[in-house]
């Protein structure tokens, strides 16, 4: 009793958790992205920014989208994974209060001479008051799991939804160049009945013939390897729906099919979010958001670890009956009630402490130097989707140009080949570079799309707080 007040004097410290983990700095993320960071006014918007995929005005994107996020399994694990951790956290909550509960007992007592028995029923409780802080710094690890865990399924949204734009993009893009090739394939094979004609009337060579039927078969396997293609990434869009190839087919490939050949293009206002882009943008970045809440869970730790060798408090009470008959125990003598506190301080372990507080710094350590690498990670990701947006435009541009000037040449070809005055392999060369060109312009224009989702990807979009389950409030 003496001892109690020196010692609630001594622990009842209060826990203030500093600031574990650096904010991500705008100016110097700025500095490092080599852009100056933007009012918020001129900013994306940030549900255009959680939601860029509507930007490109496909309604079977965005379907595929909502699909994906309600089924695919990846999500469900990290879903589960974040009720594990608000369960753990309420648990933890818990420990603030009394636990109370009820006990019943029956006892005989037998001697050679006589026997006894005796009846008891109490309302027992115990309670440890949080004087050292360590159920303090507990809790707030706790709650960093959860914070980490919610970020988790931000993160699994954003690569998720950029998962599945990427493939459907690429998938569109396949079917758009096999279009193309079989719109080659028949003028090829033209070319080649042309050339047949003109060897039976004596006007060609077999050369020519056997020219025109090289370049034919070329182009129809051509089909064969793109056909691969575009069945591949089916099955990459299957995996990211949660469906098997089968259901696949059955599901979405007979909606999908009207929409063959054509490829959703970035649209100005997708664009416009590329455009000015604030730095400190980075920090919507769940998996930024869950190293930093990693880190403040591994400082919570090494509080826990160390507080737990301050001295401990534990108080214990019941209120029962107890009486030799059952009927006794609605006697007014019946009546029983215990309390006892303890104290608990361990004074010597031979070092076990220090080395177990040692061992959680180390981690704190180690968390802090993940955390600095993800922001360093994710700055690099930003710059490289910006380089190659801004080469891949610029090579688009000069693709287009490379397709007009092949398909003049091809047009001209044709006309001096009709006239005579060309022969059959350089009307072949121009058609398959013209084919060349077209297949390689097609494929610029959706790279560009491709990098743009790249972009919003590094950048973290495809979520918001709305999106991801809210955390029951802590007390």
């Amino acid at each position: 009793m003496l001892l109690s007040p020196l010692l609630l004097a001594a622990c009842a410290t209060a826990l203030q958790p500093p600031e574990v983990a650096p904010a991500v700095n705008a100016n110097a993320l700025a500095h490092w992205a080599h852009a100056e960071p933007l009012a918020a006014s001129t900013g994306p918007d940030a549900s255009a920014l959680a939601h860029w995929w509507q930007q490109f005005d496909d309604p079977s994107l965005e379907s595929l989208v909502r699909q994906a996020l309600a089924a695919n399994l990846d999500m469900k694990i990290a879903q589960a994974n974040l009720r594990a951790a608000q369960a753990a956290r309420a648990a933890t909550e818990s420990g603030f209060s009394p636990v109370v509960g009820t006990s019943g007992s029956a006892t005989r007592n037998t001697t050679r001479q006589t026997g006894n028995n005796t009846y008891r029923l109490s309302l027992n409780a115990s309670w440890e008051p949080d004087l050292a802080g360590t159920q303090r710094a507990a809790l707030t690890a706790s709650q960093a799991d959860e914070q980490a865990a919610q970020a988790d399924v931000a993160a699994t949204q954003v690569s998720l939804s950029g998962e599945l734009a990427l493939a459907y993009l690429q998938w569109r893009n396949a079917q758009a160049r096999e279009s193309i090739t079989r719109e080659s394939l028949a003028s090829l094979e033209q070319t080649r009945q042309l050339a047949q004609w003109k060897a039976q009337a004596g006007l060609a060579s077999g050369l020519d013939v056997d020219q025109s039927r090289l370049a034919v078969e070329q182009t129809r396997a051509s089909l064969i390897a793109l056909t691969d293609e575009i069945t591949s990434y089916e099955h990459t869009m299957a995996l990211l729906l949660g469906l098997s190839p089968a259901q696949w087919k059955s599901q979405w490939q007979p909606p999908l099919s009207a929409g063959a050949g054509r490829v959703p293009q970035a649209t100005a206002a997708l664009q416009r979010l590329a455009i000015g882009l604030p730095a400190d943008l980075l920090r919507r970045r769940p998996d930024l958001q869950a190293a930093e809440a990693q880190v403040r869970g591994a400082w919570a730790r090494t509080e826990q670890t160390r507080r737990a060798g301050f001295p401990g408090l534990s108080l214990t009470g019941s209120l029962g009956l107890q009486a030799l008959t059952v009927g006794g125990l609605s006697s007014a003598g019946a009546g029983l009630a215990t309390l006892a506190a303890a104290v608990d301080w361990t004074l010597f372990d031979a070092g076990a402490r220090q080395a177990q507080v040692a061992q959680q710094q180390a981690l704190l350590d180690a968390s802090r130097s993940s955390y600095d690498a993800a922001v360093l990670s994710a700055v690099k990701d930003v710059e490289d989707s910006l380089a190659t947006l801004q080469s891949g435009r610029a090579r688009a541009d000069a693709l287009q140009q490379a397709a007009d000037a092949a398909g003049a040449t091809l047009a001209g070809t044709q006309a001096q080949h009709q006239a005579g005055l060309t022969d059959f392999a350089t009307l072949l060369e121009a058609q398959r570079n013209e084919l060349s060109a077209r297949l390689a312009l097609q494929s610029g224009a959706t790279d560009v799309s491709l990098q743009l989702v790249r972009l919003y990807k590094a950048l973290g979009g495809g979520w918001q707080a709305t999106d991801t389950p809210r955390a029951a409030a802590s007390s």
